[in-house]
């Protein structure tokens, strides 16, 4: 199972750059997620790495083995590139039976009739879909479809595996349980794989390594707990789960924990923050909802900020609130359910510095504090 290496990729349609410079290495054995919002490029990145598209320039390397590389020529095509793609819309054949579509990559690929059916068989078993073997793809709901076009992506041992949105069109509940189904199919078959998708949930969930697009550049790589509690931007805090954003500036202190202050706040905040952070430092202070802790004014202590209930929502498990400190800012807080607070009631706000993390301000828009 080899890597998938990109190189300074570029794809352009007319005026319009969907990749740039978009450099990254999909490591042997691993499920990486590419995550962004619609028009990110994260969908031509997987394109160009199928060979439905072709770069403008880069290179595309499975492991040693170069499969795009205009400079030199280089473009191998698709069904000759050794991968399965699972596709958002199922992309089966309805005159087709389940076995038949299965089969059908192995069929293109010349595969004996003998071996054919065993590679079926197998790939049903994986995907507990040998019962269904003789129905036709408008006989099965949405999530067994979804199985068949995974079946098949798998029938024929492929090095590298590819995903593009494939459970979006599935119900909450079925997209949950399939979430748990792919990672362990995917484990087991043991091959690299790269998951497209604009759903932080499944990114986490289903990846070793997310790697975060927005305008057609890679903002961030890393396992899906570095890029949740130490995003490298603004965008990544913001794409990659809920995250207050508060612009900062750094008072005392200096590498993993700092002291910022925060405009409107007379009390600066702790928080965690990356190697680079100085006193005077500009940049964002990121804070998890689960990270804000609200008690009723009358038992907070000194230190406390204090804000007012903007509004409440009981969601079972949990509360959610908006919460509006005295210098105006608005802050979405997550708490226990045991406790409700009701809009209009004054509270304590209390910052846990693990769950908050100072942003250091991009290279060309950094500013010194005067």
């Amino acid at each position: 199972m080899p890597s998938v290496r990109l190189n300074g990729l570029r794809k352009a349609f007319g005026p319009q750059v969907a990749v740039q410079d978009v450099t990254v290495e999909f490591a042997e054995g691993e499920m990486s997620a590419v995550l962004g919002p619609s028009g990110c490029g994260k969908t031509t990145t997987l394109n160009l790495i199928a060979g439905f598209e072709a770069p403008d320039r880069g290179t595309i390397h499975f492991g040693e083995r170069p499969v795009a590389d205009p400079a030199r020529r280089i473009e191998v095509p698709p069904n000759r590139r050794n991968l399965g793609m699972v596709f958002q819309s199922y992309a089966l054949w309805p005159h087709l039976t389940v076995g038949e579509n299965v089969a059908y990559g192995l069929k293109m690929h010349n595969v004996p009739r003998a071996e054919r059916e065993t590679a079926v068989r197998r790939a049903l078993g994986r995907v507990r879909l040998n019962a269904y073997v003789d129905r036709y793809p408008h006989a099965l709901s949405g999530g067994q479809q979804q199985r068949v076009a995974l079946a098949r992506a798998i029938a024929y041992s492929p090095e590298i595996l590819l995903f593009d949105e494939p459970l979006s069109n599935l119900d909450a509940q079925l997209r949950e349980e399939m979430r748990s189904e792919l990672k362990e199919i995917r484990a087991a078959v043991g091959v690299t794989a790269v998951y497209v998708t604009h759903d932080q949930t499944e990114a986490m969930v289903l990846s070793d390594r997310i790697v975060v697009m927005s305008e057609g550049r890679i903002r961030q790589i890393g396992t899906p707990r570095q890029l949740y509690e130490e995003p490298a931007n603004v965008e990544v805090a913001r794409f990659l789960g809920k995250s207050n954003v508060l612009e900062a500036v750094v008072v005392d202190g200096a590498g993993a924990r700092v002291q910022v202050k925060i405009e409107g706040i007379d009390k600066p905040l702790q928080c965690r923050a990356p190697a680079v952070a100085h006193a005077r430092m500009t940049g964002a202070l990121s804070i998890r909802p689960e990270g804000i802790h609200l008690r009723r004014k009358d038992g907070a202590s000194k230190a406390a900020l204090v804000g007012r209930v903007d509004s409440a929502t009981y969601l079972g498990n949990l509360n959610q609130y908006q919460v509006v400190l005295a210098g105006g800012q608005r802050l979405d807080v997550e708490n226990s359910a045991s406790d409700l607070l009701v809009v209009g009631e004054e509270v304590a706000v209390a910052v846990d510095p693990e769950r908050c993390y100072f942003i250091a301000a991009e290279p060309g828009a950094a500013k010194r504090a005067a």
